[in-house]
């Protein structure tokens, strides 16, 4: 394999590359949401994406953020780095085109005054006497495995609560509400999330998962959301309710000054064939994200093109690459035989949206501004795709200067992967790019 071979360690050797076993390599545990499972507001939804906002405060402190200074993220997900830049009376932007990502970043980064929280106090006496009852046709999402993801009296609770939920006049003690709704819905189901969608739990877990259990847990998820309220309203006096659009980032431009960001802090879908619409799909199907499955394609087409489901990529084979290495790969990959012929022009594409988005994100950082992008490599047919390198590549092409690519930890292939990279393994890795401009 050429390209694992000649054009990897080439291509690495031109930038400072830091490796965790190196006392320089400072990021390896803060990259894990674990850390910040008992954070209050990161607590209030397990995100399975997610960062923890130790590592934001790491990053502001090595780049000397400010008061006045705007932070961006572009993929914010649920809104760690936006948490984080609030806390520290930044003002910050995030771009989510998932729509109950979106919710869930403006739901936990909004400004809450005392009146929201009195009003979420006095609703919760109402929403603890909801019982299951049945189940109304017209609630019933129309995602075809529906019934084989709860237990029927669960399935009915969980809909009679979010019809309660919805008629709060407050808007943000409704928010909130939703938000811990949402938060439960699969520890209620008999389904968890694994790899690139759902995984039925074992049969002895799913018996535990009834009527009881689900209003345990959502009651427990309100009382520990009302437990965090009064930091929260703290938090929000004096500052800006942070501006986070359910828009694609790949057009910033349209709501973004030239010239007017500190900093730029993200971690973009990776190029490895998830769908993340598939990973949430219950919260979208079931929190009414998406009614049809033609708004689950139209949400997957407005999307980084980082996986294979739902709509054709873009045909790309004839345009030049502004990165030789990458046309080099794409060619590579489409000698091979792989589990999906697609995967060459994919991984094309996937560049082609994150080139776009560095193209913005220059644009709108002021001189001397930095990037930090959080990011995995991945492969596919034994050959590495070193997702961190290429960008980097392109980064510098457009006027970036790279500082340093920090490898935060090493990840885990499938065991047929494994074999076919074992001699390239320090590549298969999760790394920070430091880029300023």
């Amino acid at each position: 394999m050429n390209f694992n071979h000649k054009i990897l360690p080439a291509l690495e050797s031109k930038y400072n590359v830091k490796y965790p076993i190196l006392k320089n390599a400072t990021y390896k545990s803060l990259v894990n949401y674990a850390t910040d499972l008992k954070s209050p507001v990161q607590r209030w939804y397990r995100y399975k994406e997610g960062y923890s906002i130790k590592l934001m405060q790491q990053i502001f402190n090595d780049y000397k953020v400010v008061k006045g200074d705007i932070i961006l993220d572009p993929f914010c997900g649920s809104g760690s780095t936006i948490i984080q830049a609030k806390i520290n009376g930044f003002d910050s932007i995030g771009f989510e085109i998932n729509p109950f990502s979106a919710f869930l970043a403006k739901a936990k980064t909004q400004n809450y005054k005392a009146k929201d929280v009195e009003e979420f106090i006095k609703e919760k006496v109402k929403l603890f006497k909801i019982k299951n009852g049945k189940i109304k046709k017209t609630d019933k999402p129309k995602l075809s495995t529906i019934d084989k993801l709860f237990d029927k009296s669960v399935l009915a609770y969980l809909l009679n609560l979010k019809s309660a939920i919805k008629k709060i006049d407050n808007i943000k003690a409704r928010d909130l509400y939703f938000l811990a709704w949402l938060s439960v819905l699969e520890e209620c189901s008999n389904y968890k999330k694994a790899g690139n969608g759902l995984k039925i739990r074992r049969t002895k877990l799913t018996t535990d998962r009834n009527y009881a259990f689900a209003e345990m847990i959502f009651k427990d998820r309100v009382l520990e959301i009302e437990g965090d309220l009064p930091y929260v309203v703290e938090l929000s006096k004096g500052i800006k309710n942070p501006r986070i659009y359910e828009h694609t980032s790949l057009e910033m431009d349209k709501f973004i000054k030239p010239r007017s960001l500190k900093g730029v802090i993200f971690s973009p879908p990776y190029a490895n064939c998830f769908d993340y619409t598939e990973i949430y799909k219950v919260e979208l199907w079931m929190g009414n994200f998406v009614t049809e499955y033609s708004d689950l394609k139209k949400l997957r087409e407005r999307g980084i093109r980082s996986h294979l489901n739902g709509y054709k990529i873009n045909q790309n084979n004839n345009k030049k690459s502004p990165v030789p290495e990458l046309t080099t790969l794409v060619e590579e990959l489409k000698q091979i035989k792989l589990w999906d012929s697609r995967i060459p022009t994919m991984v094309n594409s996937y560049f082609d949206d994150m080139f776009m988005a560095l193209d913005q994100i220059y644009k709108a950082l002021r001189p001397g501004g930095f990037c930090c992008i959080i990011v995995s490599n991945s492969a596919y047919g034994g050959i590495v795709v070193p997702t961190d390198l290429l960008l980097t590549k392109y980064a510098e092409k457009i006027g970036f200067k790279a500082k340093e690519l920090d490898v935060a930890r090493f990840i885990i292939t499938s065991s047929q992967q494994y074999k076919k990279t074992e001699k390239y393994k320090k590549y298969l890795r999760e790394t920070i790019i430091h880029l300023v401009k």
